[in-house]
């Protein structure tokens, strides 16, 4: 009957990371941009349950916890970057109602500041014509777009 049961998340915004300016992206190669709004960072919060049989089962899942948690301070998102894994309260640091004969220990862990973006995105071009002046024999101007 070993069961790890994770409840939430529950959001809460990083307000001291909020900020009113713009991400701005070049591609050089493409001769092109992409701007938006920066995003704003939100916490996720999980409570931590663990019920086991026996004290023995309880200690050792205490352990294995905390191995994990040290072992993996940051969850990978593919091509993405990673985000930051803390533990808030730890293991039978939270007090919880216990209506069962097993034995319980919850805590709390974070995922820190995940980016939600607003979806308003602005592209366009880096230079939209080039005029190129010859002089010598001939003069010429030409106007290339890419």
């Amino acid at each position: 009957t070993p069961s790890v049961i994770l409840q939430g998340p529950k959001l809460a915004e990083d307000r001291f990371r909020r900020s009113q300016s713009r991400l701005f992206e070049k591609n050089v190669a493409e001769l092109s941009f992409e701007e938006c709004r920066f995003p704003r960072l939100y916490h996720l919060d999980f409570d931590l349950v663990v019920t086991v049989d026996r004290e023995a089962e309880l200690l050792g899942f205490h352990e294995s916890v905390s191995r994990f948690l040290q072992l993996y301070p940051e969850i990978a998102i593919a091509d993405q970057g990673s985000l930051n894994l803390t533990e808030l309260v730890p293991l039978g640091g939270l007090a919880r109602v216990n209506l069962s004969n097993l034995r319980q220990s919850s805590g709390r862990i974070r995922i820190e500041s995940c980016p939600v973006y607003d979806g308003d995105l602005r592209d366009g071009r880096l230079i939209r014509d080039r005029t190129f002046q010859f002089h010598g024999d001939v003069t010429e101007q030409r106007t290339i777009q890419p």
